[in-house]
C-alpha cells in the first residue's frame, strides 16, 4: 500500500509539473520565447516518460538481451540520472507542500465566508488571494532548495562517526577493540569511483584492528562492482576484513561474484557461517548473513522475529563473544533472542531525507523499521544467554543513496566503534 501510494504521487506530482510546464510555454507571446523554452522543457518530460517506460518493461520482461532494455542502458548517461534523481525527489515534495498549502488555503477561505454575511459571501480578497498564492510559491520552491543543498552539500560530507559500546561481559582481551564499519557505498552514477576512492582514503587513516563491511556495495547491475571490491578492499585490519552481503546485490545479480571478488582481495564474506578470531587470548565469534528479506506479514517486529536469522542459531557460541553482521537491523529482535551480544547492520541510510517536526524526526524508514541510526539495545530474551543484560545494535547511516542523491540531517558515515567492558 505505501508503495502503490508514493507511486501515485509521483505520478501525480509529473503530471502537474508537466501541465505548469504547457501552461508556462503556452503564456509567452512571441513564438521565439515558445520554443527556447518548450523545447528543453518538453524533451526533459519526454525523458522522464521514456525512461518510466523502460523501467517498467526492465520489471516485467527482465531480459538483457532485449533491444529495448539496451537502449534503456544507453539512454542512463551518469548527468542525465543524476539530475532526474534530483528532479523526482525535489518534484514530488514540491508537489506535495503545494497540495497542503493550497488545500489548507482553501479551507480556511471556505470557513471565513461561511462565518461572514451571505452579501459578503461573494466577495473575493485580492489580498488574501495574493498572501495565499505568495504562500503556495514559497512552498513550492522550498523543497527545491533544500534538495538543491542536500545534492551539492550534505551528500559527500563524509564524516567518521565514532562511538563507544560499554558491553557487559566483554572479554578482557576485547578491551579497546577498534571496528571499522563500512556500508551502504552504492557505487553508481550518484556515487562514482573517484568518491570511493576519497572514501576508503578517509577510512584507512583510521587504523582500525577489525574491518566489516555490511553490504550494499553497488546499487544496480551495470555499476562498478570489481573497481569498487578492489577499492574498498585495500582498507586493512590488524586483525582481518569480513563482510556480508545487502539486497542491492541482490537486485544486481552479484552475490556469487561480489563473494568471489573479495575473497580474491584477501576479505571474507560471510553468508551463514562464522569466523572465530582469537585477540589478546579472547575469542570473538563473526557472524555473517545474506540479506533478511522482510516478511508480508502484520505485526511488529517480535511477531518477524521467528522469519529472521533461520539456521544462525547453531553458529552462536557461548564461550565467545558473537558479533553479527547483518545488512537489514530488523532482525535484531530475533539476534537479541539468540544471545548474541552486538549486531552491526546499515541498511536505512539514516533515513537519508530526515525532517524535524515538533521535536520529532521523519525520515522514509520509519515505515519499515524503528532502528533508523545510531545504538540501540535489547534485553537478551533467549534461554542460555551466555551473560545478563543487554544485546546492542549499531546502524550506521552508510555513504551512498539510492532514489536521488541527496541527504539532508542524515550525513554520510564512516563508523568506528571501540568496544569497552561496562
Amino acid at each position: 500500500m505505501v508503495f502503490l501510494f508514493v507511486l501515485g504521487l509521483l505520478v501525480s506530482s509529473q503530471l502537474f509539473w508537466f501541465w505548469a510546464a504547457r501552461r508556462l510555454v503556452r503564456g509567452r507571446q512571441r513564438r521565439w520565447q515558445r520554443w527556447a523554452l518548450g523545447v528543453p522543457l518538453y524533451a526533459w518530460f519526454g525523458y522522464l516518460l521514456v525512461m518510466f517506460v523502460f523501467v517498467f518493461l526492465r520489471w516485467m520482461v527482465r531480459d538483457d538481451a532485449v533491444v529495448l532494455l539496451s537502449l534503456f542502458r544507453l539512454l542512463r548517461a551518469q548527468p542525465l540520472d543524476v539530475a532526474m534523481g534530483v528532479w523526482l525527489t525535489a518534484s514530488l515534495f514540491s508537489f506535495v507542500l503545494i497540495l497542503v498549502v493550497g488545500g489548507g488555503g482553501w479551507l480556511i477561505g471556505r470557513a471565513w465566508r461561511a462565518l461572514r454575511s451571505r452579501r459578503l459571501a461573494g466577495e473575493v480578497s485580492p489580498e488574501r488571494r495574493h498572501f495565499l498564492q505568495t504562500a503556495t510559491y514559497a512552498a513550492g520552491a522550498v523543497p527545491f532548495v533544500m534538495m538543491g543543498y542536500g545534492f551539492l552539500v550534505s551528500r559527500q560530507d563524509y564524516r567518521v562517526q565514532e562511538v563507544a559500546l560499554s558491553l557487559l561481559g566483554l572479554p578482557e582481551g576485547l578491551e579497546g577493540l577498534r571496528l571499522l564499519q563500512l556500508t551502504d557505498v552504492h557505487a553508481s552514477a550518484y556515487l562514482p569511483l573517484r568518491e570511493v576512492r576519497r572514501i576508503v582514503g578517509l577510512a584507512r587513516e583510521l587504523e582500525a584492528d577489525l574491518v566489516v563491511h555490511t553490504g550494499d556495495f553497488i546499487t544496480g547491475l551495470h555499476d562498478p562492482l570489481r573497481e569498487t571490491v578492489e577499492e574498498l578492499a585495500s582498507v586493512r585490519g590488524r586483525y582481518g576484513e569480513f563482510g556480508c552481503l545487502g539486497n542491492h546485490e541482490i537486485y544486481a545479480q552479484a552475490e556469487e561474484t561480489a563473494t568471489e571478488l573479495f575473497q580474491q582481495q584477501g576479505v571474507r564474506i560471510l553468508r551463514k557461517e562464522a569466523a572465530e578470531l582469537e585477540i589478546n587470548g579472547a575469542r570473538l565469534n563473526l557472524i555473517g548473513v545474506d540479506y533478511q528479506r522482510q516478511p508480508f506479514r502484520r505485526g511488529g517486529l517480535e511477531q518477524w522475529a521467528p522469519y529472521f536469522l533461520r539456521g544462525v542459531e547453531p553458529l552462536v557460541r557461548r564461550d565467545a563473544f558473537n558479533l553479527l553482521l547483518c545488512h537489514n537491523p530488523n532482525p535484531f529482535v530475533r539476534a537479541a533472542e539468540l544471545g548474541i551480544e552486538l549486531t552491526l547492520a546499515g541498511h536505512t541510510h539514516g533515513g537519508q531525507v530526515q525532517v524535524e517536526i515538533l521535536d520529532r524526526r521523519w525520515s522514509p524508514p520509519r515505515f519499515f523499521t524503528p532502528f533508523i541510526s545510531g545504538l540501540y539495545q535489547l534485553p537478551f530474551t533467549g534461554r542460555g544467554s551466555r551473560v545478563t543484560g543487554h544485546a546492542l545494535l549499531y546502524v550506521s547511516r552508510g555513504l551512498g543513496t539510492v532514489f536521488a542523491p541527496i541527504r539532508l540531517n542524515a550525513p554520510p558515515e564512516i563508523t568506528l566503534l571501540t568496544l569497552r567492558r561496562r
